[in-house]
């Protein structure tokens, strides 16, 4: 199969689309439950189609051109997980081709070939959690489509507008996913190796990258929202704190077919031998990409198996290193990949249920949970006073408060003013039909802000309360 992508003829690429989407299809078709990932994105579209101002009206750190788009995919199909899950797919497709023409049109192989791509496609869909639409998948478009522009210059004096789009491209990407602010220190060694005059080129990459950031700051200025806005979506992703939806070991089981393929990589790069300077360049530019995945991977805060994407461009530029080691044993190769293949499908499809149980991976950690006490209300607003997102599967979020580590800064200092004063400011807007106490808060919430909260009372059956005027 390795020898068949090794060639560029049309064929080729309809194999690979049609090989990538029996792997992906299926799962997507099959009733998988949604991630919590998914109910998170998707409820912050529903927020903000429903008026709602983001970081105002909805404190959240989700990247604002991520919540646009969450929004415009509720303005066109509202809570349609199979919408997110099939932009998701394209996009994957997307990045693979991308990135697999920079690497031909550079020639920074031995062989040009589509290659890279089937193995970008192949690792992209080791796991369910690839599938989610998340900002980081988002934004790494644009990353793909700024190495694009970077590689794409020379050393004539001609790249202005090549050099500013890139850097435009590498902003937005950080408003898709702040952490991908660290792939801007690639755009100064891609000038290094691949333009001329570095200082004028620098300032136009980064006049590229400030542009979008200023526009985004205007709009929030004019919405009254630009405190929020530096708080909630610049601020507080640097926090350097992990949530896990899986635990850390587990996340490093999903993840060790595509790492182990990548050392295997990067140990037989001393074998090969690079043709002209160029390559040699592109390898030093890859290796830095390495560091840059690390440091992107450290400063966002949700350490899952989403982030395995990060890992696609450098699996696609050194595993074609491994398969090029074998010379005229191309069966040796042949081999190796099926096997990856093999393993790729048993992680994807979990067959007969036994792969996840024996390497004690427990997907339904990462996955909303259809328990009958999830279900006891439906159709209704919530307000949610704890980190259970599960209670909002089947209704809509009433309330600002979507992330409880935002909202425990106010429900959890009650003994002081100002964050009663913002309670009371947040909900006497648009009061929630129903409020879930987790945290046992409605007695003295009751007690202190009763303009609000006195309007609820306890339902008999679990921690719900009810406005009952």
């Amino acid at each position: 199969m390795i020898r068949f992508f090794r060639s560029l003829f049309p064929s080729r690429w309809v194999v690979l689309v049609l090989l990538f989407l029996l792997i992906r299809l299926p799962l997507l078709f099959l009733g998988l439950p949604t991630t919590l990932s998914e109910l998170h994105y998707v409820l912050v579209g529903e927020r903000l189609s429903n008026g709602f101002m983001l970081y105002q009206d909805l404190y959240d750190t989700t990247g604002p051109l991520s919540a646009a788009v969450y929004w415009f995919l509720d303005w066109l199909a509202p809570r349609s997980y199979l919408l997110h899950r099939l932009v998701a797919t394209a996009l994957v497709a997307y990045q693979a081709f991308l990135l697999n023409f920079i690497f031909n049109r550079n020639q920074v192989h031995p062989y040009k070939s589509y290659v890279p791509a089937l193995l970008y496609l192949l690792f992209g869909s080791i796991f369910f959690e690839l599938d989610v639409l998340s900002p980081l998948l988002l934004g790494h478009t644009f990353v793909i489509l700024a190495v694009y522009s970077f590689t794409a210059i020379s050393k004539e004096a001609t790249n202005a507008g090549r050099l500013f789009k890139a850097g435009f491209m590498l902003g937005v990407a950080a408003l898709f996913y702040l952490p991908l602010v660290w792939f801007l220190v690639l755009g100064f060694f891609a000038i290094i190796y691949f333009a001329s005059a570095a200082f004028r080129s620098t300032l136009l990459m980064l006049t590229g990258f400030v542009f979008p950031f200023t526009v985004v700051l205007t709009y929030f200025l004019y919405q009254n929202a630009l405190v929020p806005f530096l708080e909630q979506g610049l601020t507080w992703s640097w926090q350097f704190t992990f949530t896990f939806g899986l635990p850390g070991p587990q996340v490093l089981l999903v993840a060790a077919i595509p790492l182990g393929i990548l050392a295997l990589s990067f140990l037989s790069l001393p074998l090969i031998s690079l043709g002209p300077n160029y390559q040699a360049r592109f390898l030093q530019f890859m290796l830095i990409w390495v560091i840059m995945v690390v440091l992107v991977l450290i400063s966002g805060h949700d350490g899952s198996a989403k982030g395995l994407i990060l890992l696609m461009p450098l699996i696609s530029y050194f595993g074609i290193f491994l398969f090029s080691l074998w010379g005229n044993r191309v069966w040796i190769a042949e081999i190796l990949f099926l096997v990856i293949v093999a393993a790729v499908v048993a992680m994807r499809y979990n067959p007969l249920n036994l792969v996840y149980p024996s390497l004690g991976i427990k997907p339904e950690l990462v996955q909303v949970q259809d328990s009958p006490k999830y279900r006891q209300i439906a159709g209704e607003k919530l307000l949610v006073l704890g980190p259970d997102l599960n209670y909002y599967q089947n209704n809509s979020l009433g309330s600002p408060y979507l992330r409880w580590d935002l909202a425990k800064p106010y429900f959890g200092r009650l003994n002081h003013y100002d964050a009663l004063f913002t309670v009371l400011q947040d909900l006497r807007k648009d009061l929630p039909s129903y409020i879930v106490d987790q945290q046992n808060l409605m007695p003295e919430l009751q007690y202190k802000l009763p303009l609000v909260f006195q309007r609820y009372e306890k339902v008999e059956n679990g921690p719900f309360y009810k406005r009952v005027r």
